[in-house]
């Protein structure tokens, strides 16, 4: 995404609500600072590449973005040291490009202050964050550029700060002065493809919709659009433009990355975790069955019992001996056993047989653990799959909670105990009816077999490891509206599915009675009487959307 200096104006004039604030406190991540104003909201200033911008967010989104940064840029310490105690007195664009600067005034004592600045630059890879005191003279700046980097002006601590170069075009006021259309694109304040659009259109159009933007004016009522990648907002919306569901454009170009990113990492983290535990599953399932296919063990017995019967004639100090008997059949053999020379005959039938119940034990062991180790292998294979396909905040946390890698507040002494949560699942409410989706194979287990009652339909998508998804109809229903929820389901099914990246998929459904615990089996349960649908893993997005349908992430019926 791109966007002009139209747009950091409009910023400015947001961050203009923090206005006569105090900084509280200053915290920072990766290529992002927050300052916090108190009960206001707090400021996000990012000099990153992909998501440079300056935007208000929430203290709940501050927390989320803290609890995923890897590390703390060394600027972060001076703006605490400069402006946490100092008042928010100006906020302007500078030059009418893409700069930004923050004033901030501090009473030192006496009745006397200090005046400090600090200035973003929004320039994709170019962005920048300083902090400048009065005399214009650079405190610290998050980005040095040195003279052999850059050779039309250094960046350093204790440096005089100079502007990056300005845009040599003509000012708004001169062009409204006379408008003309051929000259449009070189109006200074404004981004190429948004100049570019308007060059095409009517010369009246262009003039009131340049005319609303600086001189005292406010983007009150300004509609957010995206031009291709070029996002910008204007006082109509342009033919040519898409509106954005997200109106503020700084959240959405400053936030938004980071949060997904930090979302992103989060999930390939809870991913890592268990694909790990299936590695570990699968190797002790190797060796478990390995352990099962040794068949030394009746070997040892064997020699055991021939050494026994042939007490009287095995010599004592030999290595080996060859010794006549008869096998389990009858057959009579013929074996050369190995002998310890420093036991006597009778210490080596011991050992024999001793190694014989030490195999024999460790195999029934083995093939207890073993059908354990495979449910545990079915459980993890279907969590992989869930995993994969979590594209909400609420519904990865309830994974992390279940993985134990959550980070969960201390909690206050006296408080209150928590109780646990409840298996990672979803529910949406319909005025008539209810739905539930398994996020784990707890969550599945517990959907079907503690949330739904035997009359509800359960819904699973064929042969792929995925959500159980529980149909509960408050009412009687239409057959057109049971066959829309059907599909609602079913689509969620298919989402929460290994088969999510497909367009079509086939969906099981029948009534809960006829879904019974099985271990090994598709789901892990087996199923009879069902039916089948096609469905699309899209089609319940489009749904809640419309819909706006309430949900809950834990919350028992």
């Amino acid at each position: 995404m791109s966007f002009g200096p139209e747009l950091i104006w409009i910023w400015s004039k947001e961050l203009e609500r923090c206005r006569g604030r105090r900084a509280q406190r200053v915290d920072g991540g990766n290529n992002s600072v927050v300052i916090s104003f108190g009960t206001a909201s707090d400021m996000l200033l990012s000099w990153g590449a992909q998501n440079c911008g300056a935007a208000l967010i929430s203290q709940k989104e501050k927390k989320s973005f803290l609890s995923s940064v890897s590390q703390t840029p060394p600027i972060t310490n001076a703006l605490r040291s400069h402006l946490t105690g100092a008042e928010l007195s100006l906020v302007e664009q500078l030059r009418r490009d893409r700069i930004l600067k923050l004033t901030f005034t501090k009473t030192v004592g006496a009745g006397f202050s200090v005046t400090k600045c600090l200035i973003i630059e929004i320039m994709e890879r170019f962005s920048n964050i300083l902090l400048v005191d009065e005399d214009g003279n650079i405190i610290e700046t998050a980005k040095h550029i040195h003279p052999a980097d850059n050779s039309y002006r250094t960046v350093l601590p204790g440096l005089p700060y100079h502007l990056p170069p300005a845009f040599d075009g003509t000012s708004l006021e001169e062009w409204l002065a006379s408008p003309d259309k051929s000259s449009i694109q070189k109006i200074a304040g404004f981004g190429k493809p948004l100049l570019k659009l308007l060059s095409g259109a009517e010369l009246d159009k262009a003039v009131s919709i340049l005319g609303s933007f600086y001189g005292g004016k406010s983007p009150s009522g300004f509609v957010p659009q995206k031009i291709g990648r070029y996002v910008t907002s204007l006082p109509e919306l342009l033919p040519e433009a898409e509106a954005l569901e997200d109106e503020d454009t700084g959240r959405m170009i400053a936030l938004a990355p980071l949060r997904d990113a930090a979302f992103e990492s989060r999930r390939k983290h809870a991913v890592r975790l268990i694909e790990k535990e299936i590695t570990r599953r699968e190797r002790q399932a190797e060796d478990i069955e390995r352990l099962l296919s040794d068949d030394r063990s009746g070997l040892y017995r064997q020699y055991g019992e021939l050494i026994v019967a042939n007490l009287w004639q095995v010599r004592h100090n030999v290595e080996e001996t060859e010794l006549n008997g008869y096998d389990d059949s009858g057959k009579e053999i013929s074996l050369k056993v190995p002998l310890d020379p420093r036991l006597s005959p009778s210490q080596n039938a011991a050992r024999y047989f001793a190694k014989y119940k030490k195999i024999t034990a460790a195999q029934e062991r083995a093939s207890a653990l073993l059908a354990t180790v495979k449910e545990e292998l079915d459980d993890q294979r279907e969590a992989l799959a869930l995993a994969w396909s979590i594209s909400d905040a609420e519904s990865l946390l309830m994974l992390e909670e279940e993985l134990g890698t959550a980070k969960v507040p201390a909690q206050k002494r006296g408080a209150k105990k928590k109780s646990p949560p409840l298996p990672p699942h979803r529910r949406f409410e319909f005025d008539r009816a209810l739905v539930f989706a398994g996020l784990s194979s707890k969550g599945n287990r517990y959907v079907t077999f503690k949330l739904a009652l035997p009359d509800d339909l359960w819904f699973h998508a064929q042969g792929v490891p995925g959500s159980h998804v529980i149909l509960r109809p408050l009412s009687a229903l239409a057959e057109d509206e049971l066959n829309a929820f059907k599909d609602f389901c079913a689509s969620l099914a298919a989402y929460y599915s290994k088969a999510r990246e497909s367009s079509r998929q086939r969906v099981d459904y029948t009534r809960r009675r006829y879904v019974s615990p099985i271990r090994g089996g598709e789901a892990n349960v087996t199923y009879k009487e069902f039916s089948t649908v096609a469905g699309d893993p899209l089609l319940w997005q489009r749904w809640k959307e419309l819909n706006s349908l309430p949900e809950s992430g834990q919350t028992a019926p």
